[in-house]
């Protein structure tokens, strides 16, 4: 469902490729979701005889198929060609990754100066850094997989090296299907201060050591000219961590993209309760005022006991405060984060997120429930040892990780030993629910494809029986999941 309503563009992808772009490699963009049929014959045209590496952004999850599907036709169609992974999976598994024979390198941490490297030496280069001297680089010599350590640094990226033409083609397919608006994913700062259990970020910049850092707000501001200027954007959608560690920040380049005169609407990947308590509604009406329509929140969980062991920094009554601050700017969305089957978590943790959803949706009928998440125990955050202790095993393959996804389909009570079958039923009934009873399809511009007229007719016989479900918690006869799952698969 999430795939289906948004689709940003594949900024990692872009990211990646500025480093290699600078020392003179030819660099193509295939974008496997704009082709989920075809793309063996995307891929294959932009494949030639001067091919030499074929990268994958890489996240954990169902993700992992489609990545090893491409591999592997790769090696045997074209077993010439060398096969990197980089992305979030590599950042914690980027060694296991090499346990598949069709992957000969992975990259753990940022990727684009060491990719550059590792062209420069397939490419033959004479003054080209030998394998060992790539950081981040994952790689077999003689039956080995050796690894080189990451550098402890952010990836701090010149917005004007963003090649932004390798997807021009393509531009208005990327961002909220079917909507209107022209679409640009960016950052205005790098990394996270805070400390959330379950979170990857802790564990990814614990050797760096600020572990925030922003962009200069006239710099960003530069960017999203750019980018409206050149490329037409309409819309900035703000995918850092966290946009508002620091809300005189968000304040400056909001102020400078008024001074300036550009027309462009706001949307706000990260932020916390606890730093929406902090905004006045002064800087909420700015924010609005300056096109803002949407801002995404981790609410996570209606456990006080869920809260606290995740760091979360505030309480559930926060979380009700901030929705009332919240209802009293209804243009913008507040779309809330959810995470279930926590270690230690019980049905009854889970039946307090229920009601806290029910009153966060009675207070404010702007709110968007995005579909709760089911934790995934990431090796060297907080929570992956509790998660160990308890029973859990990290799998042993690359394809095992496949499974570890968040879906109706997967059945997490077999993976994380404390989620029983109870447990998964709720959540299953949970992560159907929360798409239609805070009428999201109604809410958001789906255009009119067949899926989603199909989705809207089916939302309004549906939605009595969803309030039904998640006011009485009842989650027998779950005849909805194999319905909605024929929809997911429709063009």
């Amino acid at each position: 469902m999430s795939a289906s309503l948004v689709n940003h563009m594949p900024l990692s992808l872009l990211y990646a490729a500025i480093d290699s772009l600078d020392v003179g490699v030819s660099v193509r963009v295939v974008d496997g979701r704009l082709a989920p049929r075809r793309w063996q014959q995307a891929l294959e045209t932009q494949i030639d005889s001067q091919t030499h590496l074929l990268g994958i952004s890489v996240m954990s999850g169902a993700p992992i198929t489609n990545a090893l599907e491409v591999s592997r036709w790769c090696k045997k169609h074209h077993p010439h060609i060398k096969i990197v992974w980089g992305g979030p999976h590599t950042m914690f598994h980027g060694r296991e990754v090499l346990n598949e024979p069709s992957v000969d390198f992975s990259i753990s941490g940022y990727g684009s100066l060491p990719l550059a490297r590792l062209c420069r030496n397939l490419r033959g280069d004479a003054d080209a850094p030998e394998f060992k001297d790539i950081p981040g680089l994952n790689y077999r010599h003689q039956g080995a997989v050796m690894t080189v350590p990451v550098e402890n640094r952010f990836e701090f990226i010149d917005y004007k090296k963003i090649p932004y033409d390798l997807i021009r083609a393509n531009l208005d397919r990327y961002g909220q299907m079917e909507n209107a608006e022209r679409v640009f994913s960016m950052y205005s700062s790098m990394g996270c201060p805070y400390q959330c259990s379950f979170c990857s970020a802790p564990a990814q910049y614990k050797d760096i050591r600020k572990k925030f850092e922003i962009y200069p707000f006239s710099e960003v501001v530069d960017h999203i000219d750019h980018v409206v200027s050149r490329y037409g954007a309409t819309y900035i959608y703000f995918i850092d961590d966290d946009s508002f560690v620091r809300i005189s920040h968000i304040e400056a380049i909001i102020d400078e993209i008024q001074r300036r005169g550009i027309r462009v609407k706001l949307g706000f990947r990260g932020a916390r309760i606890n730093e929406i308590k902090k905004m006045s509604d002064t800087f909420l009406n700015k924010l609005a005022d300056a096109g803002t329509d949407i801002m995404h929140i981790g609410a996570e969980s209606g456990s006080q006991k869920t809260l606290d062991l995740i760091k979360k920094n505030c309480t559930v009554a926060d979380i009700i405060d901030v929705n009332l601050k919240m209802a009293r700017h209804p243009e913008i969305k507040c779309a809330y984060n959810w995470i279930v089957g926590l270690p230690g978590e019980t049905i009854e943790d889970i039946h307090e997120t229920r009601k806290l959803m029910i009153r966060l949706i009675h207070d404010n009928p702007n709110v968007i429930l995005f579909t709760p998440n089911m934790f995934r125990p990431l090796p060297h955050t907080e929570l992956y040892e509790m998660a160990v202790a308890r029973g859990y095993h990290k799998p042993d393959l690359v394809s095992e990780w496949a499974n570890v996804e968040n879906s109706v389909e997967a059945k997490r009570y077999e993976t994380l030993p404390w989620v029983d079958e109870t447990m998964h039923r709720q959540v299953e009934m949970l992560q159907i629910v929360t798409n239609f009873i805070d009428n999201k399809i109604f809410k958001i511009d789906l255009g009119n494809t067949l899926k989603f007229n199909i989705l809207r007719f089916l939302a309004r016989l549906y939605t009595p029986i969803a309030w039904a479900r998640v006011r009485t918690g009842y989650s027998g006869l779950l005849f909805e999941k194999t319905l909605l799952q024929w929809v997911s698969r429709l063009g």
